[in-house]
């Protein structure tokens, strides 16, 4: 493992075979998430060079629409500096396997950032490693996954120290690994698995391929798979968290995180990406308020929802250059969004350049229809 590059951690990770390495990888990045200091947020000196490359990257930028075999648009963007470094990063931010995916940055590269926290890998980061996984974004996206691996541990381990049973559930989680990591700890703590049950879903199949692979390699995970036969468990499963649940509704959970999904559904933001380069907005059929309807019908009266907000500033503006679109929220956008349903604040988590990690309760009082 003290050989691998950041990016070689992550295909290692999610590859399927790599027992050992998966294991040493999860054991060291839990070590740094609850055992050390966190990470600081960029300083003032990397906030200037993320203001420079933002207004060289927009000075060498330029783009081409296209169109699927569907007919549907996109647009893929080129960059000669990029290019040239041949990071797989670059590459996510330059075009989309997808047209319908162009808004979003896909698969490993993402989860690069979370490497760079573990000591061994981080110290083996190239010069373009550093630039975007240790970049203003790159750090607070390290940060979020502490604060959310941590928060979602303590609000289980509350329930659990007094004997009850908790359900946890993470919603668009990409591959899973805060939730793997939470539950991973709660294990080796000593708590009892039968007491826990833990679900990861993302829209897309990829992601959770990548997140069962990783379950069936670690030793406190492999043997734990939830089915409804025995109730317990954790599980990765492929869901759209506006699907249709029927008169039954979605099942409920006690700790729900929904982390880097809110930015990207419109209303109760300061500003938008669409406002700032005066571009025409999207006509979404869900809207930021729907989603935390939403996250209210999956959560239980005693439930904690971990959630973050999204600030404006020139790391976050360097993916607008590629095609990026985001709603930002201050700690009081979100406070005023989730009010509406009916979600109180109870605590700050962590609080970086771009994120803060925050957790809601409800209030205890019927959601208006």
């Amino acid at each position: 493992m003290k050989h691998l590059q950041p990016l070689a951690a992550v295909a290692a990770l999610y590859s399927a075979d790599q027992h050992q390495t998966s294991e040493e990888i999860v054991a060291s990045l839990s070590r740094v998430i609850f055992g050390g200091k966190d990470k600081k947020a960029a300083g003032r000196l990397r906030r200037t060079f993320a203001r420079a490359f933002y207004q060289i990257l927009r000075w060498t930028t330029t783009s081409t629409k296209i169109r699927d075999e569907r007919g549907t648009g996109g647009t893929v963007f080129n960059n000669a500096i990029l290019k040239r470094c041949k990071h797989a990063f670059a590459g996510s931010l330059m075009g989309s396997s997808k047209v319908e995916n162009a808004a979003l940055i896909e698969g490993d590269p993402m989860n690069g950032h979370y490497m760079m926290l573990a000591p061994e890998l981080g110290t083996n980061g190239g010069l373009w490693d550093r630039i975007f996984f240790d970049s203003v974004q790159g750090k607070d996206v390290q940060l979020r996954l502490a604060w959310e691996t941590r928060a979602t541990y303590e609000a289980a381990k509350a329930w659990l120290d007094i004997g009850e049973r908790v359900r946890l559930k993470a919603v668009a989680a990409g591959t899973g690994l805060s939730m793997i990591l939470a539950y991973d700890r709660l294990i080796r703590d000593g708590f009892n698995p039968e007491l826990i049950t833990a679900m990861i879903t993302d829209r897309e199949e990829a992601n959770i391929e990548k997140a069962n692979r990783l379950l069936g390699k670690l030793a406190t995970t492999r043997g734990e798979k939830f089915t409804h036969g025995r109730g317990y468990g954790i599980s990765a499963e492929t869901e759209d968290i506006f699907a249709d649940h029927g008169e039954e509704g979605p099942a409920k959970y006690d700790v729900v995180t929904a982390m880097g999904i809110l930015e990207y559904f419109q209303g109760f933001s300061y500003a938008t990406t669409d406002q700032r380069l005066k571009l025409d907005p999207p006509v979404d059929a869900s809207t930021a308020q729907d989603l935390a309807t939403r996250l209210h019908a999956m959560t239980t009266d005693r439930s904690r929802l971990i959630i973050n907000t999204y600030r404006n500033e020139a790391s976050t503006r360097i993916l607008e250059l590629f095609g990026r679109r985001f709603n930002y929220r201050s700690r009081e956008n979100l406070r005023c969004l989730l009010a509406s349903a009916n979600f109180r604040h109870s605590l700050l988590v962590g609080s970086g350049n771009i994120y803060d990690v925050e957790v809601y309760e409800k209030n205890h009082v019927p959601i208006p229809r």
